[in-house]
């Protein structure tokens, strides 16, 4: 028997609620010794005959078997077996329909000592011949109705009346032919998952004590009356019958016939006497009046619905929920139901033991879905002939024990523990459904569905029509009842998430039924479905074409289905975000519909508002230009890319420079064995030197190869391209970023030909061509800024200017195209995107991508611009100067007691400290020394946060001019420095607790991987957030010279996703989600279970979300959280150690020709190691992805897994190692795409690439000659729901990717499309080919062709 009873599933929100250490899920039965005997099923029933030897011991077609009479038939007949030889350890095989001769024929081979193999009546007579032959069976007894077709199965066929004949009745004792309860006493025969049937090995042992352990908790007596209705090729059946011969009770047999006639069942049944009974909810939930008679009511095998409960329990009469699989003998747990109490499947009964744990057999806290294991003497003895399933299946017990359990069985049922310590069933581990990439409990939508009024009977299968997979619930309505499927939909809607709500819904006056009473639900999988005939009648019908195209794309994606005009596509017809994406993929296909957007379902919710907006919106539009091109000619690819390789090397020697220059410098200076007092002071100055003048360099150089850059179009790969790329590369090895939101920014930007006004605040940004920038008096750019006036589109490289005009504000993450112009006094929102050739008036307010004016500058009511005296101005600056070099230096302090460590444990191995150190103990050396290097650097920031603001950061305004002002800037800088050098520590367990010392606030699980630069105090995470990377979260705002502080909280469980700007002030109620570069709405609050998206923000009505165990989301047992401690310390000190180990190796080789004044030779070295160093780190990277990941491949992973583990091992190696020391500065070379390639990327030729940003490498596939910009991001997966969900992205051939667009998993972008900058393609989206779009979420615009480009005289 597999029974699986289920109640609604009891969601780990409860788990996560509770943050206190809780005791591991194990129960345990009464302890019940007097229940262990040694006997065997034949004494239970001699025993009992000999006490009711007159009782009736069954009653089948009217005829009464006493006891007496049946032990003395089952004596004769036994002893015919024996005859033939059969005996203990043999098998025979049991095959007739329900009745007397049936039953009796049991206890007969029982007495014979053999086990019976039982068979159902329909059995097919090739099965039986299988299960036969595999069981070694004596022989079938059967009935002599079925002898003819009983000669196929391939053994000697047996009858009672054969076996009898002869026969004495005279008690037959299987003992003495040497019988013990250890010999099996019957086999069951399931389903295996190869096709092949494997046998389950049940022994008199482990039936006789569950008899006597069942009965304990049913109480039935010799007064009783069985309904005795089971197969006995289920185990149920043991239960059925056994216990009541235990009790010497009565079996009142039901035939064939009577079991046809299921609605007759109630009235046979009151009529007969019967007191209790056996079966399963389908066939008790088929009964339409009560049975007075029945006092025990015993369920299983299927789920139990809690209405069953409501309408069958009352006083006097007890009904128990059990549950059981075969290999555990009958029932393992039991619950008497309580109306209005949860169902569940209760508590082990006596002598079982219970185990809820993970995959790696952790036990779990109560709350926590895992598998149930099960010990106590019902654990089976195994799988017949498969002693590798019987190893797997059947383990030794891991668990703390009194040695009464040292078996357990590994059920494959998840469950967890409720408040009450009982066992909450969830369904099959390895048998739940799959729909859309998410796990299903078909019997929650079930245990849902009964909820709802008219509802008499449910099932729900998943089906597979016309190619695609979709849940199908079968619904009976009460007698003379109606449903109506779309109230039942919302109803349902109400309850479940989108995923689970059935996308169709058949009514049926009855569902199909097993021989076991149970739902056949492979007869529902096969059904026709009778309302996709009738769907087509149902359907209103469209009023336009336009109406009529919709409706044929909806068909597609809620097929079989009448689909009304009015509909709510979400609410309603049960859509969610990647059914919308697929949608509008279906309507973009037909001819003048490409434009149709995900924004035209969320705003306009039904297909006639669709339709409508669509058809008003295409009077107004033209022709959409030819947007191919000609392609780059390879010549000009070669020889750029050849002048690329030759400069490389001078490139990497800058970036190699900054920080071997401290190798080399240590190596001479401790050639004199010096202090490390003696040490510092040296090799500070030697790192200050070494940074500000390459910045010095730089400059220098930027100006003698390209003076100042020219606007215009110019071919890609040109000469002009390659002259504008050696500039950008330049500069990228500079760090711009320490200097944000300072007068030092202002400095540099002018000394790069840039235009800057008195007292401008510019923080970080990325740009094509910085001497093409203009930025007004007092104008301030918020965080991540992206100046995207140098931009590849086509076979052309675009360069134009952007002009910023005086007291203009523009948030975090705003973008400008080229010949951009934003007017004096004008303000843009967060995320807002100014296009080419575009210009925001003055003193106006301008929000989203594309941007939407919004109202205009109150000039009134800003505070005046805050004033400073010159002394103080100077004072500030020379502190700011002072400042950025002191801060460079304390972000080279912890290599100190690095070295220290280094050299001490080389000194453990050679037995003296001589500052050498052998290459062959290096890289083993280097990782602890890595290690040191990182936490001294973790904790010098925590001091000096706290010694440069030692009170907590108040909310308020600040003068930029204030030394409050001064001093934040400080501790943001000392952590852009020190994240610089540890940046592999984010999104891994040890970042929150460097906040928390920090100042703040962050509960238990939450996962951050974003920098709070110095807002510490002013952060409240709630619980189980997610904070993606570069997420902007409550960053200060400056405007017209005040820095606005305000705190930021957020609730439990709150995502938030890469690059989403969260401004200050802002509030996020528990379980909301920001979607990937998006904001929140103008009010700053999103509420509970909202999910905002896009810029300007709205909100999505429904998406797609996966209910995954808490073990592995957001409640991981303390080894997954010790295990992952112990693998991120590793992987995020693994890129420090090897650059410590290639930068010892190289200051080696150095030492000598600098110590002779080889400087020749020296430089010769130096220059060959940075690109050397560069190669073996890709190297490495390449080999560790294709070790720990393979090819990735779409999937879905919970966060607490190895394989998350894995890729994020990889993802730290790329970026960390890889990007820093070669990648990032392979972009706009053909070496980029040659690199990705060996990381499984598939890149056409002729691709140009500024972008770095690929995880899962393999899922990535862009066509020849596309033009991906910078700050772009092909993002093939997503972290919702603490589930990875990783999808593919096609970018086609042509395809120009603009600046800071976002492409998201499952999407396609057609041949020759264009994305213009700061857009986003929503995951599932398909952009058709020749098209324009632009907007978060994308939205189709129209472009001009371009004229031909302009070739100048420097090109």
């Amino acid at each position: 028997m597999n029974r699986v009873p289920t109640d609604l599933v009891a969601s780990n929100s409860a788990a996560r609620a509770s943050a206190a250490p809780q005791e591991p899920a194990i129960l345990r039965g009464d302890m019940r010794p007097d229940l262990l005997r040694d006997e065997v099923l034949a004494e239970i029933f001699a025993a009992t005959a000999d006490r009711h030897a007159d009782k009736a011991a069954m009653i089948c077609r009217g005829e009464i078997l006493t006891y007496a009479q049946v032990e003395a038939q089952a004596n004769a007949i036994a002893r015919g077996l024996a005859d033939r030889g059969v005996g203990p350890g043999d098998v025979v095989g049991l095959w007739a329909p329900r009745g007397a001769e049936l039953l009796i024929a049991q206890i007969a081979v029982a007495k014979s000592g053999a086990a019976w193999l039982p068979f159902d009546a329909d059995a097919p007579v090739e099965r039986i011949a299988v299960c036969l032959a595999d069981a070694e069976a004596k022989g079938l007894l059967t009935c002599a109705a079925f002898t003819e077709r009983a000669a196929g199965a391939g053994v000697a066929v047996l009858t009672a009346a054969l076996l009898s004949e002869g026969q004495s009745g005279e008690r037959f004792c299987p003992r003495e032919r040497g019988l013990t309860p250890d010999h099996p006493a019957y086999m069951i025969y399931t389903s295996g998952s190869t096709g092949t049937p494997k046998g389950i090995v049940v022994s008199h042992r482990n039936i006789t004590h569950y008899l006597r352990a069942a009965n304990t908790l049913f109480g039935l007596t010799h007064e009783d009356v069985m309904f005795q209705s089971a197969s006995v090729a289920f185990d149920l059946s043991m239960e059925e019958i056994w216990v009541p011969y235990l009790a010497g009770a009565t079996l009142w047999v039901a035939t064939p016939e009577v079991m046809a006639e299921t609605d007759k069942l109630a009235d046979v049944i009151a009529e007969a006497g019967v007191t209790a009974i056996d079966t399963v909810p389908t066939l008790l939930g088929l009964f339409q009046r009560d049975i007075p008679s029945l006092r025990v009511i015993i369920l299983g095998g299927e789920a139990l619905p809690a209405s069953l409960v409501t309408k069958w329990a009352r006083d006097g009469r007890r009904v128990f929920n059990t549950y059981g699989p075969t290999e555990a003998t009958v029932v393992a747990t039991a619950w008497e139901a309580k109306p209005g109490e949860p169902v569940t499947i209760g508590r082990p009964i006596a002598n079982y033991t219970c185990y809820v744990a993970a995959e790696d057999l952790t036990l779990l806290p109560p709350g926590v879905q895992g598998e149930l294991l099960i010990g106590g003497p019902g654990v089976a003895q195994g799988y017949l002939k498969r002693p590798e399933l019987t190893a797997e299946k059947f383990i030794a017990n891991p668990f703390v024990s009194d040695g009464a359990d040292t078996v357990l069985y590994r059920s494959g049922d998840a469950v967890s523990m409720d408040a009450a310590g009982n066992i909450v069933f969830h369904g099959r581990i390895d048998d739940q459904v799959k729909i859309r990439g998410f796990r299903v409990e078909l019997g929650e939508i079930e245990a849902k569905l009964d909820e709802l009024p008219g509802v008499a009977q449910c099932a729900v299968v998943l089906r597979q029509d016309d190619g695609l997979d979709r849940l199908v619930a079968f619904v009976a309505p009460e007698a003379e009842g109606k449903l109506d499927r779309m109230q039942v939909r919302m109803a349902l809607a109400e309850r479940l998430p989108s995923y689970m709500v059935p996308s169709r819904f058949e009514l049926a006056t009855s569902l199909p039924r097993l021989i076991s009473g149970k739902i056949d639900r492979k007869a529902l999988k096969a059904m026709p479905l009778a309302s996709a005939a009738g769907s087509a009648e149902e359907q209103e019908p469209a009023r336009t074409p336009t109406e009529g195209k919709l409706l044929a794309a909806a068909q597609t994606v809620f097929p079989g289905q009448s689909i009304p005009f009015e509909a709510d596509f979400f609410n309603e017809l049960g859509g969610h975000s990647l059914i919308a994406a697929r949608f509008v993929s279906a309507v973009r296909q037909n001819r003048g519909f490409e434009a149709v957007t995900l924004q035209d379902i969320y705003g306009q919710r039904t297909l006639r508002a669709m339709a409508t907006a669509i058809d008003a919106r295409a009077a107004t539009e033209g022709e959409q230009a030819d947007l191919s091109f000609e392609p780059p000619p390879f010549r000009r690819r070669f020889l750029c890319g050849l002048a690329q390789a030759v400069s490389m090397p001078f490139i990497l020697g800058l970036v190699t420079i900054q920080w071997l220059g401290l190798f080399l410098a240590s190596v001479f200076l401790l050639q004199d064995d010096p202090s490390l007092l003696a040490e510092i002071p040296v090799l500070l100055g030697i790192y200050v030197a070494l940074n500000i003048g390459t910045k010095a360099l730089i400059v220098a150089l930027k100006w003698a190869i390209v003076g100042k850059t020219k606007p215009g179009r110019y071919p890609l790969w040109g000469a002009y391209y390659f002259r504008v790329w050696f500039v950008q590369r330049l500069i990228q090895v500079t760090t711009i970023k320490f200097l944000q939101n300072s007068p030092l920014m202002r400095v540099y930007l002018r000394a790069l030909g840039a235009k800057v006004g008195k007292d401008a605040m510019i923080s970080d940004f990325e740009a094509g061509a910085i001497d093409l920038i203009s930025i007004g008096d007092r104008a301030s750019l918020g965080l991540k800024t992206k100046f995207a006036n140098a931009l590849a589109i086509g076979n052309e490289f675009v360069i134009g200017k952007i002009d910023i005009g005086a007291d203009a504000y523009t948030g975090s993450s705003c973008s400008f195209g080229p010949n951009s112009v934003v007017q004096e006094g004008a303000q843009l929102g967060d995320l807002t995107s100014v296009g080419p050739d575009m210009t925001i008036p003055a003193w106006e307010t301008w929000t989203g991508s594309p941007p939407r004016k919004t109202g205009e500058v109150d000039r009134a009511s800003m505070p005046a611009f805050p004033e400073v005296s010159t002394a103080t101005r100077w004072l500030q600056n020379a502190t700011y100067a002072g400042s950025y070099v002191v801060m460079l230096m304390l972000g080279l302090v912890p290599i100190f007691p690095a070295f220290y460590i280094l050299y001490n444990l080389d000194a453990l191995i050679d037995g003296k400290v001589d500052y050498s150190v052998s290459w062959s103990t290096l890289p083993f050396l280097a990782w602890p020394t890595a290690m040191a290097l990182i936490v001294v650097a973790v904790a010098i920031i925590v001091a000096l946060r706290w010694i440069i603001l030692p009170t907590r950061v108040q909310s308020g305004h600040y003068s930029i001019h204030s030394w409050f002002y001064v001093r934040k800037w400080m501790v943001g800088l000392a952590t852009e420095v020190t994240l610089e050098t540890v940046s592999s520590l984010y999104a891994t367990v040890f970042m929150r607790h460097w906040y928390r010392m920090l100042g703040a606030k962050i509960g238990r699980g939450t996962e951050v991987s974003t920098n709070l630069a110095g807002r510490y105090d002013l952060v409240e995470l709630g619980e189980d957030n997610f904070v993606g990377d570069e997420a902007v979260l409550g960053d200060e705002e400056i405007r017209n010279g005040w820095m606005i502080l305000e705190p930021v909280k957020t609730g439990d469980r709150v995502f938030m996703g890469n690059d989403s700007v969260i401004p200050p002030g802002s509030v996020l109620e528990s379980d909301c989600l920001i979607g990937v570069k998006s904001t929140i709405p103008s009010s700053l609050h999103v509420k509970t279970g909202e999910i905002s998206f896009g810029s300007p923000a709205m909100l999505i009505p429904a998406r797609q979300k996966v209910k995954a165990d808490a073990q592995t989301t957001y409640r991981p047992s303390k080894w997954w959280v010790f295990g992952r401690t112990i693998f991120e310390t590793l992987h995020t000190s693994l890129p420090t150690a090897t650059f410590i180990t290639c930068g010892y190796m190289t200051a080696d080789l150095m030492e000598a020709p600098i110590t002779n004044a080889e400087w020749g030779k020296a430089t010769a070295i130096f220059l060959a190691a940075g690109i050397v160093i560069a190669l073996a780190l890709v190297a490495v990277s390449v080999v560790v992805k294709w070790l720990l990941m393979g090819v990735y491949k779409p999937t879905m992973k919970p966060m607490w897994s190895f394989w998350a583990m894995r890729t994020e091992a990889v993802a730290v190696l790329y970026g960390g190692l890889v990007g820093k020391a070669s990648v990032e500065f392979l972009r706009g070379t053909p070496f980029l795409p040659m690199i990705l390639r060996l990381y499984g990327t598939k890149i056409g030729k002729g691709v140009w690439m500024d972008l770095t940003d690929i995880t899962e490498f393999d899922c990535v596939k862009i066509g020849d000659f596309a033009t991906l910009n910078m700050g772009a991001c092909l993002q093939t997966h997503l972290y919702e729901d603490r589930i990875m969900k990783v999808g593919r992205i096609e970018v086609k051939q042509g395809v120009h990717v603009g600046w800071g667009t976002t492409v998201l998993y499952d999407s396609t972008v057609g041949e020759f499309a264009q994305l213009g900058q700061l857009t986003i393609v929503m995951k599932g989206e398909n952009i058709p080919a020749n098209t324009a779009w632009a907007g978060a979420p994308a939205m189709p615009v129209r472009v001009a062709k371009a004229a031909a480009v302009e070739v100048k005289a420097a090109a």
